[in-house]
């Protein structure tokens, strides 16, 4: 299944063979520093909060952000990635903040091949 929305990755989680945990951190983009001479200016994603949630805790884009809204953060880019339960029990709350945790560290890395990007609107954002 193509993933082109975030309706689309909450049916794409609802349908596999094991529960899923979905994994959302929120982060705002900051210019880097001193860009070189003639160089376009670059943009780090910094995470300011994290939250995990089943895919029935879940329905539509915009009840999420007015729940992280509620939370007082400003943020520009939400990530998502899942998490995989097994035997049909969805993951611990140790391994989910192992997982999250894992996953703020490859945001600060700049290593997100394996999420999913939404601008506060609610698009897909593609990013390289």
């Amino acid at each position: 299944m193509q993933i082109n929305s975030f309706e689309d990755l909450i049916m794409a989680a609802a349908m596999q063979a094991q529960p899923q945990r979905l994994l959302i951190a929120f982060a705002v983009a900051e210019a880097e520093p001193d860009p070189e001479p003639g160089a376009a200016g670059r943009t780090t994603l910094v995470p300011v909060m994290c939250v995990d949630k089943q895919v029935g805790e879940l329905d539509t884009y915009a009840n999420l952000v007015e729940e992280a809204q509620a939370m007082g953060q400003h943020w520009d880019v939400m990530l998502i990635s899942t998490l995989s339960g097994q035997n049909g029990v969805l993951p611990d709350p140790q391994r989910t903040d192992a997982a999250l945790n894992q996953m703020l560290g490859h945001i600060q890395q700049g290593q997100m091949d394996r999420m999913l990007a939404f601008d506060r609107s609610g698009d897909m954002l593609r990013y390289h």
